[in-house]
């Protein structure tokens, strides 16, 4: 579990669903890397010499008119149902002290599974009084034919479009007051970033910009996660120079340690 921060005159917590070991051959292929020195910087990022450490975290954002999540973590689909069984979503939850009522609004960073999948429950809307924010080039991209299901939570995310709950605009826009939505595709097409501003304060989540801390001092590398390698390195790079330059804090959705900042040569974790 990880200590909730103040943000201005908000309260952010991390719901954090656990973690799974990733191969590191898999990641930021063509990438020349010393990994051995990045376990040394970043030892709580790595399960052992071949794996890192990728968590499963959502992010509660506690405003005055009710909780604004930013992604809500896994679902009950392939390929992380035998995961999500033994996984209680509901006790993540009260654990950072949120209803599943309290939450008025879902910024949905993308449609993964391990993003969007908390999104219904049962055939029906996780969140009741919730209404869900996607990038329309998203949901377009995850309803092709030839998408894997598995990975997406598109299909079960359809009963909350016709139930009038889903709001699928393109444009860079505020979501609630002191929260809005940024387009950095790459990732998927309609990835976006959430940034949040209280009383001169800002934090940036980054949804799937970032997997593994070396990507902060490397933007530019491609990442094997990206369906779009090279629209997400643009993406990462504009995203983190714009954190850097203005000392946002930022918040990594499958860091061990989620919170930090860009640094002058690279990840400054809190």
């Amino acid at each position: 579990m990880h200590e909730r921060i103040r943000l201005g005159a908000v309260e952010v917590s991390v719901v954090c669903e656990g973690y799974s070991a990733f191969a590191l051959d898999d990641e930021m292929p063509g990438e020349d890397l010393d990994w051995a020195a990045e376990r040394a910087h970043t030892p709580w990022a790595y399960v052992d010499d071949r794996s890192w450490a990728w968590h499963v975290h959502a992010f509660a954002i506690r405003m005055p008119d009710g909780v604004v999540m930013v992604d809500v973590g896994l679902g009950e689909f392939p390929p992380y149902r035998p995961w999500t069984e033994s996984v209680d979503r509901d006790a993540a939850l009260t654990s950072v002290g949120v209803d599943r009522s309290d939450v008025v609004s879902v910024v949905h960073t993308h449609l993964h599974a391990d993003h969007a999948g908390g999104s219904v429950v049962a055939d029906a809307p996780r969140f009741p009084n919730a209404v869900h924010h996607v990038h329309p080039a998203d949901w377009a991209f995850f309803g092709a034919p030839d998408e894997i299901d598995g990975y997406t939570a598109r299909r079960p995310m359809e009963q909350l479009e016709r139930s009038g709950r889903l709001e699928l605009r393109a444009d860079d826009h505020e979501v609630v007051p002191g929260i809005r939505v940024v387009h950095a595709p790459g990732h998927t097409p309609g990835h976006r970033v959430a940034v949040i501003e209280s009383r001169g304060e800002s934090l940036v989540l980054t949804g799937d910009l970032l997997h593994l801390p070396v990507q902060i001092a490397r933007p530019e590398a491609p990442s094997s996660h990206d369906v779009d390698p090279v629209e997400g390195a643009r993406s990462r790079g504009r995203v983190l120079i714009a954190a850097r330059d203005a000392g946002w804090l930022v918040g990594v959705s499958h860091f061990a340690r989620p919170f930090g900042r860009v640094g002058t040569y690279g990840w400054d974790g809190r």
